[in-house]
């Protein structure tokens, strides 16, 4: 008998969302519950989607989930960024979930490689603590606010966020 794991309903999400959008992903790696790697092909390109998951959100009105990179993950990310930039482009989906279920509280970022770049210190040049990104959902925004490690979500008291639309899934 199968075991259903939690990591499980929150990849099910991505996965459900892809196949409604009329698209067939592949597994393409799983090593660990901590992200899965998924093979997309479009009408407009193939795309390997690196995802990983947070349930556990900051804030009580507008939400923000955090997600950590290891040392392994980011030569990882790298690694499959070279092997593959040419026929597949790497994309990131986050998946912010949340325990209390609705709507507004359950988003999936479609996060593309520059805006990573911009987010992430992969080259471990600013070293400002664990590599991280951030996906903020603020409250009836049709926009997702991205920034991590190596981008301040403020500076000089403004915005520095990256503003993403929450349906890029959907334009894949």
């Amino acid at each position: 008998m199968a075991t259903i794991c939690k990591a499980d309903y929150y990849y099910g999400a991505l996965l459900s969302a892809l196949v409604n959008g009329g698209l067939v992903p592949a597994l393409f790696e799983k090593e660990n519950d901590n992200r899965q790697i998924y093979e997309v092909m479009t009408n407009k390109a193939s795309y390997i989607i690196y995802t990983k998951y947070n349930t556990t959100p900051s804030g009580s009105k507008d939400f923000t989930w955090s997600f950590p990179f290891s040392d392994n993950e980011l030569e990882e990310i790298v690694k499959i960024h070279h092997e593959n930039n040419k026929e597949k482009r790497l994309i990131f989906a986050f998946i912010c979930g949340q325990k209390q279920l609705s709507d507004y509280n359950q988003v999936i970022a479609i996060v593309y490689w520059d805006e990573f770049l911009e987010c992430v210190d992969i080259d471990k040049e600013l070293v400002r603590g664990t590599a991280r990104l951030s996906v903020k959902a603020v409250k009836g925004s049709p926009w997702l606010r991205l920034y991590g490690s190596k981008r301040a979500d403020r500076l000089n008291g403004k915005d520095n966020t990256i503003r993403i639309e929450r349906s890029r899934l959907s334009n894949l």
